[in-house]
């Protein structure tokens, strides 16, 4: 905690401001993450329901109707479901889960910046 202490008073020295400042903004930044977070996953998984709903309405209409079997074509439904539902998904429920908690607690992820910028990670 020392060192990311003393890289806020360097950076702050550096900039003209006060220590608190660059603190402030760093939690300010770390807020505006987490609602950008929140909104892309949201996106993603609206993405990942509509495209769900799509493929699910074409495979019925095109496969219900008639008796057969799939041979190969179960493959390329279930690649294009995978890739168009599962993927987006999968990131969607990620981004927002990343977002909350940068929503919650936005300190911590400034301190962690601090202290991943003071590691060089």
């Amino acid at each position: 905690m020392d060192k990311a202490m003393e890289y806020i008073d360097k950076l702050a020295a550096k900039l003209g401001v006060a220590a608190e400042h660059v603190y402030g903004v760093l939690v300010k930044q770390a807020f505006a993450t987490g609602v950008t977070d929140s909104i892309i996953g949201f996106v993603f998984l609206m993405i990942a329901v509509i495209a769900g709903v799509i493929i699910t309405k074409m495979t019925i209409k095109m496969y219900g109707e008639r008796h057969c079997n799939w041979d190969y074509e179960w493959f390329f439904v279930a690649l294009t479901f995978g890739l168009s539902v599962v993927l987006p998904g999968g990131f969607g429920i990620y981004a927002i889960t990343e977002g909350i908690k940068g929503l919650i607690n936005p300190e911590y992820y400034a301190i962690k910046e601090i202290l991943d910028t003071i590691g060089g990670k």
